[in-house]
């Protein structure tokens, strides 16, 4: 659970999450537990629920939480473990140190957890957990405030993070992980189109290589390293190195839904269900998983689980949820439903793209061309949207029924890397197009660019 800041100055909140996600990173390494990442975690900070509420809706057994106090040199954490059946405390602990023994301390703690939950640490694992990222506390501090900079996912803050994961290195050399953090930074801004793509990964690959040589097992720099190959169109390299990321570390969620990502492009649909269901069950409160399990159901038949899951998850994600559900009703062909769910998905996130094409899709359903047209020159003026409105743009024309210009424009989000494989191969959305010869077409150029034939 997020650990509470109580330091005198507010300003070391970031210290308080970060060493939250250190605990994590450090808890993840013990690959008999089941450890649940940052995101769905951090939900939790300063709300007030019962151990026993929080658990049932991670599906956990056991709570580690606590505080941490900071004051110059010095730090105080306090944690506990606590059993979520009858809220019993299993096991309690103060630690003053200085700060540069946080790591003594995170190591300390994860043998504890792994002790009092009856879990015996093979060696690799207590090598993973004693390791000391960096001697330099500086570094460290740059590190972790980097990390939080990281986590706000804007322009701005991702730009500042990368100068302190810049000043981190500046420190400490051979600090493998702020390699992988300003990788991460460079591949946010290129996803976002603030970066051009072959600068961003050039100098990815330059960073992960770095991490790589200090840290060849470094679990967070092979996860990374997959999201490049993916972007690099290199699916069998993407495969290697999330599979790598998940034998150094299991409880890594962006690892299982990169193998989602890739079964969708190899045309194994129950192998996507199982790896984002397996992404979700370490994440449950991040609303892009929640969206995303519901969508792999209904793609693979199974749309009563798809809407129970997303309105099981609608207080959550209501956004993800109204999305999936507006998607679902349009396929089905029931318009009301659609635009009730679609007014709702406006009213939350007004200038989502997603919002544009779907009210262009309903709009060509209903025969108004106009409106249509409009949602489509929308997309296409908004330089935000980048290539992958060609998606957007062709799911619009696929409405009308015209599959010249549909795949005209699914070429063209194929030529700009920017193609969204799952969508076009198993929404049933798009239906009219996989009965088109082009289809198959289109989908063997989409395999050979990504190396999956020759």
């Amino acid at each position: 659970m997020p650990l509470q800041n109580m330091s005198p100055d507010p300003g070391d909140e970031y210290f308080a999450d970060g060493m939250t996600e250190e605990m994590i990173t450090v808890l993840s390494s013990v690959k008999e537990l089941t450890v649940i990442a940052r995101t769905s975690v951090m939900t939790y900070k300063k709300k007030e629920k019962k151990v026993s509420e929080i658990a049932r809706e991670l599906e956990v057994g056991t709570l580690v939480e606590g505080s941490i106090r900071k004051a110059g040199n010095k730090v105080r954490i306090t944690v506990q473990l606590i059993d979520a059946r009858n809220e019993g405390h299993l096991w309690a602990q103060n630690y003053d140190r200085n700060l540069d023994d946080v790591f003594a301390i995170q190591s300390e703690i994860a043998e504890k957890v792994a002790g009092e939950l009856k879990i015996r640490l093979v060696d690799s694992e207590k090598r993973v957990i004693t390791k000391k990222a960096t001697e330099n506390t500086e570094a460290y501090t740059c590190f972790l405030r980097g990390r939080e900079l990281l986590r706000e996912g804007t322009e701005a803050p991702l730009k500042q993070a990368i100068a302190l994961f810049e000043k981190a290195i500046e420190l400490d050399p051979r600090f493998a992980r702020a390699y992988v953090g300003e990788a991460e930074c460079h591949q946010v801004l290129a996803d976002k189109g603030s970066e051009p793509m072959d600068i961003s990964v050039t100098t990815v690959r330059r960073l992960l290589e770095r991490a790589l040589n200090l840290d060849p097992n470094l679990p967070e720099a092979h996860a990374s390293l997959a999201v490049m190959f993916f972007n690099e169109d290199d699916v069998p390299g993407a495969e290697a190195e999330a599979r790598k990321a998940l034998e150094l570390n299991p409880s890594l969620p962006d690892a299982y839904w990169m193998l989602y990502e890739l079964a969708a492009l190899k045309e194994e649909p129950e192998e996507m269900v199982r790896q984002i269901e397996a992404a979700y069950r370490l994440d449950p409160i991040r609303p892009d998983f929640i969206n995303r399990v519901g969508v792999a159901y209904f793609y693979t038949g199974r749309d009563q689980e798809a809407l129970e899951f997303w309105k099981k998850n609608e207080q959550l994600a209501p956004a993800f949820a109204s999305r999936g559900m507006t998607e679902y009703y349009l396929a089905k062909g029931d318009l009301e439903k659609a635009k009730e769910l679609l007014a709702k998905l406006k009213k939350i996130d007004p200038t989502n793209p997603q919002v544009t094409w779907m009210g262009g899709v309903i709009a060509a359903m209903e025969g108004d061309r106009e409106k249509a047209m409009l949602a489509v020159k929308k997309i296409k003026d908004d330089p935000k949207i980048g290539p992958v409105g060609f998606n957007f743009i062709a799911y619009v024309y696929h409405a009308f029924g015209d599959l010249n210009s549909f795949f005209e424009y699914m070429n063209k989000a194929v030529e700009a890397h920017a193609l969204t494989p799952s969508r076009m191969m198993y929404s049933p959305l798009l239906a009219k197009a996989r009965a088109d010869p082009r289809y198959l077409e289109l989908v063997e150029r989409l395999r050979k660019q990504c190396g999956l034939t020759k």
